[in-house]
């Protein structure tokens, strides 16, 4: 499970270091009225939740900040007019990778 928690984690930071650093991806998201300071505060989030979830003390927290930061997502591409189908596939491959952690942690200890 922490492999692929690392796997997820890398592919979301690759994936969000261009809200950041990249002309195309700054300007759409100006053309989607996402002024300068949303769009990195949502970048940091992802980013957050991302190095957190990769780690299995915090991998609640970072699980948080990744659902928080893929539903404000969703919501920009939906008033674009775009199916934020990506952010929901992420959204469910997290929340399974969270499942099978705890369950995984539970069957260790025998709760």
């Amino acid at each position: 499970m922490a492999s692929a928690r690392g796997l997820l984690s890398g592919w979301l930071l690759a994936l969000t270091i261009p809200l950041l650093s990249n002309a195309v991806t700054i300007s759409a998201r100006s053309a989607a009225g996402l002024d300068d300071q949303a769009r990195i505060v949502l970048a940091l989030t992802e980013l957050l939740g991302a190095a957190l979830f990769a780690f299995e003390p915090l991998i609640v927290a970072g699980f948080a900040l990744l659902l928080g930061a893929f539903a404000f997502a969703a919501a920009v591409h939906i008033s674009l007019g775009k199916a934020p189908w990506q952010l929901l596939f992420y959204a469910l491959v997290a929340t399974l990778l969270l499942y099978f952690t705890k369950r995984s942690k539970r069957i260790d200890t025998g709760s």
